[in-house]
């Protein structure tokens, strides 16, 4: 199934998958996920789409934007820094939403997904990608170069 960089049709296709990833990761369907969390996706790429702050692969026939025929997508979220003394490039990429439909796993859509945000990262500038791994994928992600990280630390703010 050929690779290729999502565009501006494509928000509902990117989203319908987001969607999946989060449904099949948390082992739920999707009708289970809160009421308004698909609409509150798609808001949430169109603007960062148009703020030119998300990018997203998919792998789907070239013609058919539709769910049913798209096998996997990735999307990296591209976050302004400052440049450091080391480097002066200035992005880096959260990517999220590595996900492969259950039925085309194994065939290397996954690895080529990859692959390919990784030239347009690299492309576009990027300086550094990370991620949260799930276990299926933390294997691909080491064999690319990503190392485990003791220095970051996160928290997450309760809702108000």
């Amino acid at each position: 199934m050929p690779i290729r960089r999502a565009r501006t049709e494509d928000i509902d296709l990117v989203c319908a998958m987001r969607v999946a990833f989060l449904a099949d990761h948390r082992g739920i369907g999707v009708e289970e996920l809160p009421d308004g969390f698909a609409a509150g996706t798609r808001d949430y790429l169109h603007a960062a789409q148009a703020a030119a702050s998300v990018r997203s692969w998919l792998a789907t026939d070239e013609n058919d934007g539709t769910s049913d025929r798209c096998a996997g997508v990735v999307t990296v979220l591209l976050l302004a820094m400052p440049p450091s003394p080391e480097d002066p490039r200035v992005l880096e990429g959260y990517v999220l939403n590595m996900f492969v439909v259950p039925g085309a796993r194994r065939q290397g859509i996954g690895q080529a997904l990859f692959d390919a945000c990784l030239a347009g990262s690299a492309a576009a500038g990027v300086r550094r990608l990370f991620l949260r791994a799930t276990d299926d994928g933390r294997p691909m992600y080491e064999r690319a170069g990503f190392a485990t990280d003791t220095v970051w630390m996160d928290l997450h703010l309760p809702l108000p």
